[in-house]
This record gives C-alpha cells, structure tokens and sequence, in this order.
C-alpha cells in the first residue's frame, strides 16, 4: 500500500489527475492528498508532582517488586498515605509494571499453624556462582513467624556438616530449648543423614520433613531463595568466597529492614520487636 501511494504521488507531481490517479492505482485520494508526517519517539514527561516521582524512583529501584510493594516503599519514603491505584496507574503509564506468568500450584501434604517465633523455622540449600571455586552451596534457616533469616553459611561443599554447623549455630544463637522448635526441610541427601538426623535429636528438635518433589512444603525459604537470587546474585558476579559472603550478608541485612506483604507490610525486625514486648509485657 505505501509503495502504490509513493508511486501515485509521483504520478501526481508530474501532473496527471488526482482522481485518475487514484482511480487506477485503487487507493483513497484522502492518501494523496495527506502530507506524511515523520514519527517521533514519545516524549515521557517528568512527574507532576513529589509524590509521583518518588514512586517511579521506587519503581526503577525496585524492579522485582510489585505496586503494592512499591506503595508499601513510598509510604515509608513520603511519610503519609499513597493510594496503591495511584501507584499502579503511575507504574503502567511509565511502563514500569513487570508481567508475571502464574504458577499452577497443589495442595501440600500436611498443615502447621504457626503461633510464635522458634516455633516452626525452614531450612533449605541452593547453589550460587563463585568464579574462583565453581558453584558454592548456601544453607540458610528462616523463622515462619517473623520471616527473619535466623542463620545462614555459604560453603564450598554441600554435606551433612555444613546443614549440622548451620543448624547449631541458630540454635545457640536464638537460645532453643528442647522441645521448643520444629525444622523443616526437603528431602535432600544433607538433611535425610543419619548425622543430621541425630544431631536434631540431641539438640532436642522435631524434624519434619516435606513432599518429595514438592518445592511448596518448603515455600517461606523457597521465596526467600527466589528473591534473594532476584535482587542480588543475579546482579552481581562474585571473583571469590569472601565476596560472595559480603554481597549475601548485605542482602540479608537490607532484607530485615525490607517491608514484607505477608507481614502487613511491616519488616522481619519490627515484627519480632513486636513479639520481643509482648514476652517482657508477660513477664
């Protein structure tokens, strides 16, 4: 269509009828007679207002994060309300909104209703990328209630020691009574050992272990794997062990003080302050 209309405005200029033209080659004189106009990129314009700018600021900063998380962020930045529908219209008219493809999700064996903290804590292995020594094995232990990482240790081997010295390092750090905890964990080849298995028992703590291929048993550090992953070892690349451990420990700190959805939008530290005054108020 474009080349016809090109050729009839040639036509055209060499003085031949705009109606014959338009006849024969069989387009619209509307065509002919409309001068073309180059296409400009669109021109975004700078926020309107404080508000809006701090939510494309969050936004570009936060680029894993969602609009109520980002409502949750301008809220704490602003000091005063923020309509999440404002955000998320802010967020799609800059083309800030990421799309997520939903998973199908099934039902997990079992159910545990979690009341306090110590109470029920997941333990889980993934693998991060060290140029020096290949794939490093991270063990790290969340508290159900609170979301707080109790202990973590990024090793160069995967055994059922670094689960045992994980494992005893949370314990003598959160002060774990016998009888008081529950530890989850998937059924990795670490946490099924004989060693691993015994050590529970010495220390006095209940193992449950999840479903065999069923990754949502172990959904609260299965998530924090995931955003851990998202928002800073992809990111970064890590030369040796040690950096690798300085990039971990930053992410878990900035994590303590990060609002979480499930927490009503408050941090794992404010949350377990909260529980910490309940226990002196009960004492």
């Amino acid at each position: 269509m474009s080349v016809r209309v090109a050729r009839s405005r040639e036509l055209v200029a060499r003085g031949f009828a705009v109606a014959a033209v338009a006849r024969v080659m069989q387009i619209t004189r509307q065509a002919l007679y409309r001068t073309p106009t180059p296409r400009t990129a669109p021109q975004r314009r700078p926020p309107a207002d404080p508000v809006e700018q701090a939510i494309v600021e969050i936004a570009r900063d936060n680029q894993s994060d969602g609009y109520r998380m980002v409502t949750a962020f301008a809220r704490r930045r602003l000091g005063r309300p923020v309509n999440h529908k404002r955000v998320l219209r802010v967020m799609r008219k800059r083309k800030l909104v990421q799309r997520r493809r939903p998973l199908e999700r099934r039902k997990r064996p079992g159910f545990f209703r979690v009341e306090r903290p110590r109470q029920l804590w997941q333990l889980d292995m993934t693998s991060v990328w060290v140029a020096e020594h290949g794939w490093c094995y991270l063990n790290a232990i969340i508290d159900c209630c609170t979301r707080e990482i109790v202990a973590w240790q990024l090793s160069l081997r995967c055994r059922a020691d670094e689960a045992i010295a994980v494992v005893e390092r949370a314990v003598a750090l959160h002060r774990i009574e016998p009888g008081e905890l529950t530890l989850g964990s998937d059924n990795g080849s670490a946490f099924t050992a004989r060693r691993f298995r015994a050590r529970l028992a010495e220390l006095g703590i209940k193992h449950r272990r999840g479903g065999y291929r069923d990754p949502e048993s172990q959904a609260f550090i299965e998530s924090w794997f995931g955003k851990l992953k998202q928002r800073e070892v992809w990111l970064n690349e890590y030369e040796t062990l040690d950096d690798a451990r300085r990039g971990i420990g930053g992410y878990v700190d900035r994590y303590h003080h990060r609002p979480h959805s499930r927490l009503g939008y408050r941090t794992p530290y404010e949350v377990k302050e909260t529980w910490e005054d309940l226990q002196n108020i009960a004492a």
